[in-house]
């Protein structure tokens, strides 16, 4: 059953349609917010989602309540509803590279994978030495642990037992045979076996932690939404555009947005933009706030000239071997994901620690021809190239540029061949004997050299899904900063970014539960409170 167009309506003044916030986009930050914010009874809340609504579990199509749009982006096909259809340059030789994001209650929370890996305490301290001391890993662990309630490691000091998000691992004796196989390569060849892979120091293989329980994926609309709905004071918006930020006198004093093929403003004492990586700093620059060469260059008048505005943008590209193997692979193993394990590592001329990351992912069919297999995906983690978001045009409809620059510096070809090999290296191994028919892509031309895997390399490199860092946060010395440690835009006072688009460094891990993290942290500080061990 698909939801119809419709407003969960909170209190407000109707006589001049103004809130006191206002959060656009209610993906994994912008649920969060909403729902925190919220719990001030006399704070009113608007939450603006461009994608439909569904605001109860039996409304939920079953692509968004499983995890097939997860199993989709992996492969690289387009997501045909619920996402923004965005296409994206990966490097120079690899163009028009779909780019799922979530066009839905939810965002990307419900349309990704499902996985659930919190940022490494290295990333964390990373960013308190980038000028943003707020952010240790210290001080991100209780909101790690108020986020989630974990179904394996609950009783110990590092995990949460009441959060929104259920968080479970397959356990041992539910590893398929790939599974198995996977891990025995892994040991094998030194790497060690890790129960946890939310330790803060953790690497080595061991199961995926996943939001995905009892057949429901828990995205934020789930875990944080859902449970809030009847608050007087928060009004949810569904299938509304926001085209710009109103800014009068250096004021964010609302929104304008398009419902219906009508425009109209929405006012607000203070803006919050969590649209996204790409989105967020498209609307930055839609409103007159970023690169002003590039604003005047589309005809748009620039308001505050931020050249760090959908500058920075990074990721975790990847590479996929595919095997075949004779008998079909279940693809509903426990906890219900295709997914079960996953080895961090370094790459041997790495200077950068737990830089790799690679996957079994389980399927019973390849695309096309009906054959069975497994794919492993060799992830870098720490990419040094960085891409950027670039607007196309004055018209908000219009997507934005998007360029990924993947493999531009030289180091992250290396480190990525280095893991494609371990791959083949697992793939190839005796673990794998009476499961494995052989290697179907790359093919043995694509293996013909170095030069030849290079090739392939650059030709099938895709992402990771996690884009991020396109307004970062950082001290108002750093030329490139977009908002300080408070998600606050420089230059522009009541407009916040609280998203992906603000972390400051890309961390080795998939995006979305340290996304909740930094919602959860930023709520508290803008209600101030502040969680402490």
């Amino acid at each position: 059953m698909r939801a119809s167009p419709s407003r969960t309506r909170g209190f407000r003044d109707e006589s001049v349609n103004r809130f006191d916030t206002l959060i656009v986009g209610a993906g994994s930050a912008g649920a969060v917010l909403a729902a925190r914010l919220s719990e001030d009874r006399d704070r009113s809340v608007c939450l603006i989602e461009a994608g439909p609504d569904y605001t109860r579990l039996d409304q939920l199509p079953a692509r968004v309540r499983g995890f097939e749009f997860g199993l989709r982006m992996y492969a690289g096909a387009r997501v045909a509803t619920h996402e923004w259809q965005y296409t994206a340059r990966a490097s120079a030789h690899h163009v028009d590279m779909p780019v799922p994001r979530g066009k839905v209650i939810g965002g990307s929370s419900s349309i990704n994978g499902t996985v659930f890996l919190r940022a490494l305490r290295q990333d964390l301290d990373n960013w308190a030495e980038l000028g943003n001391p707020d952010w240790s890993f210290e001080r991100c662990l209780p909101y790690f642990r108020k986020l989630e309630t974990d179904c394996d490691f609950a009783d110990n000091d590092l995990h949460g037992a009441a959060g929104p998000i259920p968080v479970c691992r397959a356990a041992d004796n539910d590893w398929l045979p790939p599974s198995q196989a996977f891990f025995a390569a892994s040991t094998d060849l030194g790497h060690a076996h890790c129960p946890d892979m939310n330790l803060p120091d953790v690497r080595g293989v061991g199961p995926i932690p996943t939001n995905y329980h009892d057949g429901i994926r828990h995205s934020s609309a789930i875990g944080y939404l859902m449970p809030i709905r009847p608050r007087a004071n928060l009004e949810i918006r569904c299938e509304t555009l926001v085209t710009r930020v109103c800014v009068s006198a250096g004021r964010a004093t609302g929104v304008e947005v398009v419902t219906d093929d009508e425009t109209e403003v929405i006012a607000a004492d203070e803006v919050i933009l969590s649209a996204g990586a790409i989105a967020s700093p498209q609307l930055l620059m839609l409103s007159g706030i970023g690169p002003a060469d590039q604003l005047r260059s589309v005809g748009i008048a620039p308001l505050v000239d931020l050249p760090g505005v959908g500058q920075h943008l990074l990721d975790h590209p990847f590479v996929m071997t595919m095997w075949d193997t004779a008998e079909a692979v279940q693809t509903f193993p426990p906890p219900g994901v295709p997914w079960q394990l996953q080895l961090r590592m370094t790459a041997p001329s790495s200077d950068l620690r737990d830089d790799g990351w690679l996957t079994m992912i389980m399927s019973t069919t390849r695309d096309g021809d009906g054959g069975r297999g497994f794919t492993i995906p060799s992830s870098l983690m720490y990419e040094k190239s960085q891409g950027s978001i670039r607007l196309s045009s004055a018209d908000p409809s219009v997507s934005p540029s998007i360029d990924f620059n993947y493999l531009a510096e030289e180091s992250d070809l290396l480190r990525l061949r280095e893991l494609f090999q371990l791959a083949l290296e697992i793939g190839h191994h005796r673990a794998f004997d009476g499961l494995r028919l052989g290697l179907r892509s790359p093919s043995r031309d694509d293996l013909a050299s170095q030069s030849a895997i290079d090739s392939w390399i650059s030709r099938t490199i895709s992402t990771g899904h996690h884009a991020s860092c396109t307004c970062r946060m950082g001290p108002s010395s750093d030329p490139l900063a977009v908002v300080d440690q408070r998600g606050g835009v420089y230059g522009v006072r009541g407009l916040r970014v609280i998203d992906a688009s603000i972390l400051p460094d890309c961390p080795s891990v998939n995006l979305n539960a340290t996304v909740l993290m930094l919602a959860e942290k930023l709520a508290d500080t803008l209600r101030g409170n502040s969680l402490r061990d």
